[in-house]
């Protein structure tokens, strides 16, 4: 292998070539994202980050790039390894749109993607591709957040034409700005079956306050949802939802993607970590030279490897439509777990300059905390791939 050619492929963290499985029109898709990526101005992104503000400004850039909606074409979606590859790329940059477009392009519109009647699915999905129409998922509650499928409060009672519904949601982003929310709620009477429905933000008895003082992941907008009475018509709710599978479903391949910004995000301190090391200089010469520098820079780089190794592997499961619920909760947790290390093996790299944000990595350590918890905490994920190992359930 050349100079040339081993720099370029430690530059994108792929030393094992995995990229080379994408076809030749997926590459350039790539390619260009990583290229409309490089025009974002870090210093919007960092004050932004700082502020626990969103960037407005960037929503139609991001949109425009087509991470928003690509894969909501119906028969037109990219391969499932493409699109992780694409995620990790927008998180490398800044984790928190990444988790931006995971809960309006993923959670919100895979939902409708899904579930949602030919009527719904007109109205939504090429706006939130678009980033006309911002989307939210709300799901977890103050009281119920890994036990949420026997946990829930929130009900929704049929009332005439339409719905009522009441309860509380919390940590759900976008919701204090975003346009529209899925929120699931617990039929009453009836079989108790799982429900989501289309809410408009600004709908009578919706209530929405962001959660302050939250350092991980900052830019994202979670809020303290409140519903009272909240009244919507049978047309907002998703036809294809009778029970928590369906829920389910959506966040087996939503937990993959944050797989993939778990590892993005730890590539992202390694980057600033190898330009820390090759343009710093202590005791006349490169930080780069001194072989413990060099230890910690090779052992993040093992864990972005393997990590993108189980990754590549889950994602052509998923294209092949052969994911299983144990397979998403395998590759989250371990990219979690691994970034987690990553990212702090990256920062004894930069020493006292690893904690001042215009060096980034504190940044990427930072977000790594809310990556390792969502989507699963770490203990969940693990008991349900021992469900899957050992054919018994730990859980209650």
């Amino acid at each position: 292998m050349s100079t040339a050619t081993a720099s370029a492929k430690t530059q994108n963290h792929d030393p094992l070539l995995f990229e080379a499985l994408l076809d030749p029109s997926e590459r350039a898709v790539l390619e260009d994202f990583r290229s409309a990526l490089s025009g974002m101005d870090e210093t919007v992104l960092n004050r932004a980050w700082e502020r626990a503000e969103f960037p407005f400004d960037l929503l139609q850039p991001l949109a425009a790039t087509g991470q928003l909606g690509r894969h909501l074409h119906p028969g037109a979606e990219p391969s499932h390894l493409l699109r992780g590859m694409l995620t990790a790329e927008l998180a490398r940059k800044d984790a928190s749109l990444a988790t931006f477009a995971g809960v309006s392009g993923s959670l919100f519109g895979l939902s409708v993607r899904r579930f949602g009647s030919p009527a719904q699915q007109a109205r939504i999905l090429p706006a939130v591709a678009s980033g006309e129409l911002v989307g939210a998922f709300a799901l977890t509650e103050p009281g119920s957040g890994s036990d949420i499928a026997g946990g829930m409060s929130t009900t929704a009672r049929r009332d005439g034409d339409g719905w009522v519904i009441n309860g509380t949601k919390r940590w759900i982003g976008n919701a204090t700005w975003g346009h529209e929310a899925v929120v699931w709620a617990k039929e009453q009477g009836g079989d108790g079956r799982f429900l989501g429905f289309l809410v408009p933000t600004g709908t009578p008895g919706w209530s929405a306050e962001k959660i302050e003082g939250k350092y991980s992941l900052r830019t994202v907008q979670n809020a303290h949802i409140t519903l009272t009475d909240v009244r919507v018509p049978d047309t907002a709710r998703l036809p294809g939802v009778e029970s928590f599978r369906q829920i389910s479903e959506v966040l087996k391949f939503t937990r993959l993607e944050v797989g993939w910004t778990a590892l993005g995000n730890a590539v992202g301190a390694f980057d600033a970590a190898l330009a820390h090391a090759v343009n710093h200089h202590q005791f006349g010469r490169p930080l780069a030279r001194f072989q413990l520098v060099q230890d910690l820079l090779v052992r993040a780089e093992v864990n972005i490897t393997s990590t993108l190794g189980a990754l590549v592997q889950a994602a052509r499961l998923a294209d092949r439509d052969e994911l299983q619920e144990e397979h998403a909760s395998l590759v989250k947790l371990m990219a979690a777990s691994q970034a987690r290390d990553t990212v702090a093996l990256c920062r004894e790299v930069l020493g006292g300059n690893g904690i001042v944000l215009e060096n980034k990595v504190m940044k990427h350590f930072m977000d790594a905390e809310a990556i390792y918890t969502f989507e699963g905490t770490h203990q969940i994920n693990t008991l349900i791939v021992g469900r899957a190992l050992t054919g018994h359930s730990a859980f209650a």
